[in-house]
């Protein structure tokens, strides 16, 4: 639940524990698996298709025996399997007659790749069993059984689907989510919901996203293992297996075996079938601010003044809802954010080379005189009750209409609304949010009332509040459980998951409301935010066809990554969520999406300044990086206090040096897949004391940042070094890996070390991002125990989607000579100025490229350093050092 005062928050809290007594119970994990049901047998041939194999299956109960245990048991099934890669199968379990519905093969779901053939090389096997059926996939290498379902059930009823899968009790499983927990997942005993929920990022329960996905490492070997499939789920780990309950849908498995089993490369894998993460521009690799509560335009310029008065790099201005009339998107509030006001905004970010984004939810007024309103009314492209007339839930304007992304007038209709906005401003992108759906009632509260305002739940007091309730109750149940044709209970499946609001309805669109054709909500409610990022999207690029849009969502789902970014939503300011933020972010690369960030500073509650220095010294290193709260906690402007500002500006000057590598490893995300945070054990898979470590980040493979999480720590205790040597970024001094060492750590300092054998290119940090690039570069070699060092630079024009000439550049160094090498067709490549050697043991005296020769001098930590090189980036070259 977003914006809520502590004093409403507390009573929200209390009123949904009321309406649990209600109504709304949170049923109880139930771990078990259906030992009763009998399964399927193979009843037919086992037919060789072009790429892979088919056959049937049949249900192996009589007429009494293991039927309809949470729904209608369906007898008549079909087996796909297709070996469509090297490193993917494909194992589908459907309905023969096709009635359950999967994830679409669309852009709103996602583009299954098209395999006439079978993949000839394979890193895997597939076996099953006949009688009941079951099967494995084998990783080929070492003959290990990755997925094992021959010892379990097989259930398949029109809303409940049960899988398990065999896996050794001491595993290692990350991911399922979206869920606020630690990196390593706990196998003893744990559920993880898959019900996309508006709520405040509580711990172990479901919010904003559904990633029915996970990779598994055993041995120091990895594999992933995708259940493509959009209904409301529970998903067990626990000691020995992990076990899928499912409400509705298909079983639709797709598993990534990499030839090397490494963890990057199963990365590689899922996102060579989900899409991979979106290219940033330059912009976006800045600095942004945003708070929830700007009073007043003038409150905004005083924020943005504050970090121009404090040095403190600002890149980007965000305006929440606070903006719109009465809450309406694409409207002003003409009192205190007047629209030429606004105006005068976007004009002052963009004459100093700074942008502004706006806030657009999805939930629409359905007041009368709202114009938005009645344009799409007359398109007709809103979702629908069982009767025909508009589904109206509540959300900030009052009652509102939900937009189908799956109605042919959207794109015509949401086109419109959001290239008017965005070119009536100037905006440099949008953020979506409340895009579960939320909404703040249950079912279809405001239908008839159209022009009327209504209260909110969680302000009236029990009385009320449960007549309230009542009223909702009533009015969702006079649709019916089901829809015409659908004799599924929609509303209150037999099977309940553990959906945290309890009833699957509440606090958002209701499961029997319908999209287009006929669908109920029920089949499509984890996709619905994934939906609207790519008609919004596909609006941005009708708008600006060569330029990289921008679209930060809170609700995403498998390929969402492709689309847009993601923000862990409404955290709190506490020392538990400054940690647990980076196993998010940990979380979002694993899920394909690289551009993702947590608000620094927290969201709910008020910060304190110990806290917010923290927290901006470890933000100023998340790939989107912005400082957000909201309008009842105190003002947490970075320079508001004086450590906040000193450690703000340390961290982002350091951000802002390394831009060329941030921007080289979003480059490698966007080619490969790879995350820029990596876990260590991810880049060191066969160290296991590395397992459970979500305290320290790996930046790409070079960078390590070992954060202060705890209050009042002056000190990180106990860091860990990865194999090989490695320089404090600060001093140079060397640390030997494979060890474990105190760093001092006084409140405005963030530990950063460099791997020794990388290059890595940098910058002259600048205030913004474009005066940042435009400086020469420079490069940082780090040698390792053998002299060697090497790394990469990847430059294009910082904001074209088609480039007319880009430049790779492979730096490699040895022996006292540097080479660059690569593809070399960016023209506008600034020089190299710079070179920096750490970690030398020769006496480097002066250093010669094409006959010109150079002095080298050692700074204060002993570096070798040559400067005022002036090397041009648009051919190879060959630097000799003596």
């Amino acid at each position: 639940m977003r914006k809520l005062s502590p004093i409403l928050f507390a009573t929200a809290v209390f009123l949904a524990s009321a309406i649990a007594d209600i109504q709304f119970d949170i049923p109880e994990p139930n771990y078990d698996v259906s030992s009763s049901a009998p399964g399927y047998k193979i009843d037919g041939d086992v037919v060789r298709t072009k790429s892979g194999l088919e056959f049937p299956l049949s249900f192996m109960g009589d007429n009494e025996e293991g039927r309809d245990l949470y729904g209608k048991t369906i007898d008549d099934l079909t087996v796909s399997v297709d070996f469509e890669a090297e490193d993917r199968l494909r194992v589908l379990i459907a309905d023969k007659e096709g009635k359950q519905i999967p994830v679409p093969d669309s852009p709103l779901g996602l583009e299954r790749s098209k395999h006439d053939r079978a993949a000839r090389k394979r890193n895997y096997d597939f076996k099953y069993t006949e009688n009941p059926f079951g099967f494995q996939v084998i990783r080929k290498a070492d003959k290990s059984v990755i997925f094992d379902t021959t010892d379990y059930p097989l259930v398949f009823e029109d809303q409940y689907l049960e899988i398990s899968t065999a896996v050794p009790k001491e595993t290692n499983l990350y991911g399922v989510g979206e869920v606020v927990t630690n990196f390593r997942r706990d196998n003893k005993q744990n559920v993880t919901t898959l019900w996309n929920r508006d709520d405040a990022t509580p711990f172990y329960k479901n919010i904003y996203g559904a990633h029915p996905y996970y990779t598994e490492l055993r041995n120091g070997k990895a594999h992933g293992a995708l259940l493509l499939n959009a209904h409301g789920m529970d998903v067990f780990f626990k000691e020995g297996r992990i076990t899928y309950k499912i409400i509705g849908g298909v079983l639709e498995f797709f598993f990534f075996v990499p030839k090397d089993a490494k963890p990057n490369s199963v990365m590689q894998s899922y996102t060579d079938l989900i899409g991979k993460p979106f290219m940033p521009a330059h912009w976006m690799l800045g600095w942004h601010h945003c708070r929830y509560g700007f009073k007043n335009i003038s409150h905004v310029n005083w924020a943005v003044d504050g970090y121009e008065k404090a040095g403190i790099p600002l890149e980007t201005i965000w305006v929440d809802i606070d903006y719109m009339d009465r809450r309406k998107d694409f409207t002003f509030d003409e009192v205190n954010f007047p629209e030429e006001s606004m105006k005068a905004l976007s004009h002052r970010m963009h004459s100093n080379s700074q942008r502004m984004i706006t806030m657009v939810d999805p939930a629409l007024s359905t007041n009368s005189s709202y114009e938005v309103y009645q344009r799409g009314k007359e398109m007709d492209v809103f979702m629908k009750n069982n009767d025909g007339s508009e589904f109206v839930g509540q959300v900030w304007p009052g009652y509102t209409v939900f937009p189908d992304w799956w109605h042919p007038n959207i794109t015509e209709f949401w086109g419109k609304e959001i290239i008017d906005w965005v070119k009536l401003l100037d905006l440099d992108g949008l953020w979506i949010d409340m895009d579960e759906p939320s909404s703040f009632c249950l079912g279809s509260c405001g239908t008839g009332k159209q022009d009327t305002w209504p209260d909110l739940y969680w302000q009236l007091d029990d009385d009320k509040a449960e007549a309230l309730i009542a009223e909702w109750q009533e009015a969702i149940d006079s649709y019916g459980n089901s829809t015409p044709g659908d004799s599924r209970n929609l509303l209150y499946p037999k099977y309940r998951i553990r959906n945290g609001y309890g009833d699957l309805s509440f606090r958002t669109a209701s499961t029997n409301s319908l999209h287009y054709g006929g669908i109920p909500h029920y089949d499509l409610h984890n996709i619905y935010g994934h939906a609207e990022g790519e008609v919004t999207r596909q609006a941005l690029l009708k708008h600006k066809p060569n330029e990289r849009p921008f679209l930060l969502s809170r609700s995403m789902f498998p390929g969402s990554g492709k689309k847009m970014g993601h923000w862990t939503g409404d955290n709190h300011s506490t020392w538990e969520k400054l940690k647990i933020s980076i196993a998010e972010i940990f979380n979002q690369h694993l899920f394909g999406i690289s551009y993702a960030g947590a608000d620094v500073c927290g969201f709910n509650d008020d910060t304190n300044e110990q806290l917010c220095a923290r927290w901006s010294a470890l933000g100023a290193f998340y790939p989107f990086a912005r400082n957000h709260n909201n309008d009842v906690a105190i003002s947490q402007e970075p320079f508001l206090w004086e450590s906040v500002t000193e450690a703000s500006k340390k961290a982002l000057a350091i951000r802002y040096s390394m831009l060329p590598y941030f921007y080289t490893l979003y480059e490698e995300a966007h080619r490969v897949g790879t995350g820029l945070w990596r876990p260590l054990i991810f880049e060191y898979p066969k160290d296991n004391e590395y397992l459970d470590n979500d305290e320290q980040i790996l930046l790409g493979s070079d960078i390590l940042i070992s954060p202060v999480l705890y209050e009042n720590a002056t000190s990180v205790e106990n860091a860990q070094i990865p194999p090989g040597v490695w320089y404090d970024w600060y001093t140079y001094k060397a640390v030997e890996g494979k060890s474990s060492v105190s760093l001092d750590a006084p409140l405005t300092h963030i530990p950063i070390h460099v791997r020794g054998g990388a290059i890595i290119p940098l910058k002259t940090s600048a205030y913004l991002v474009t005066e940042t690039f435009k400086s020469p570069y420079s490069l940082l070699i780090a040698l390792d125990h053998k002299g060697r060092a090497s790394g990469r630079l990847y430059i294009d024009d910082g904001h074209s989607i088609e480039q007319e000439g880009t430049s790779d550049i492979t730096f490699e160094y040895h022996n006292g000579v540097l080479k660059a090498r690569g593809t070399f067709d960016y023209a506008d490549a600034e020089k190299l100025d710079t070179i920096k050697i750490i970690g030398c043991t020769d006496d480097l005296k002066t250093a010669n490229h094409k006959g010109n020769k150079f002095q080298v001098s050692k700074d204060e930590h002993g570096a070798a350093v040559v400067q005022g090189l002036d090397i041009d980036l648009t051919s190879k070259f060959t630097l000799t050092f003596h």
